[in-house]
């Protein structure tokens, strides 16, 4: 059994699972577009590209530019789904590496002694101002 790998117009080869990916968002705007009733030479002109680009975008090239998604989904009302896709409030793997990192216990914060001059040492934390 073979498979036909899938390349970019640069040449770059594009795994099968990012393919399906692109192809599923394609078909995503194409169906919000149809949806929204928007004729495609009307979305590719308030996009900033052509027909033919569009409908590249549509069918999941993976060359397509970010630039375009990013167009299209503003275009369509949905730009802050891009803006949300990295953020680390919604990555488990982030979260929990996050939640390793806080300690197990907090020791009390042992309070600075005068000196003989009068002064006071300064507690070794690297937390000032609490």
């Amino acid at each position: 059994m073979t498979t036909k790998v899938k390349t970019t117009k640069g040449g770059a080869v594009v795994h099968l699972q990012v393919e399906r990916v692109l192809q599923k968002i394609g078909a995503d705007i194409s169906l919000a577009r149809r949806a929204r009733r928007m004729a495609a030479d009307d979305f590719a002109r308030r996009i900033g590209v052509s027909r033919t680009t569009l409908h590249r975008l549509e069918n999941g090239d993976p060359g397509i530019s970010m630039k375009t998604f990013a167009m299209a989904l503003h275009a369509l009302g949905r730009l802050d789904a891009l803006s949300q896709i990295a953020d680390p409030a919604h990555d488990a793997v982030t979260l929990s590496q996050m939640m390793q990192e806080v300690p197990k216990r907090i020791a009390k914060r042992k309070v600075a002694k005068a000196d003989s001059s009068g002064s006071t040492l300064e507690p070794k934390t690297k937390f000032v101002g609490f």
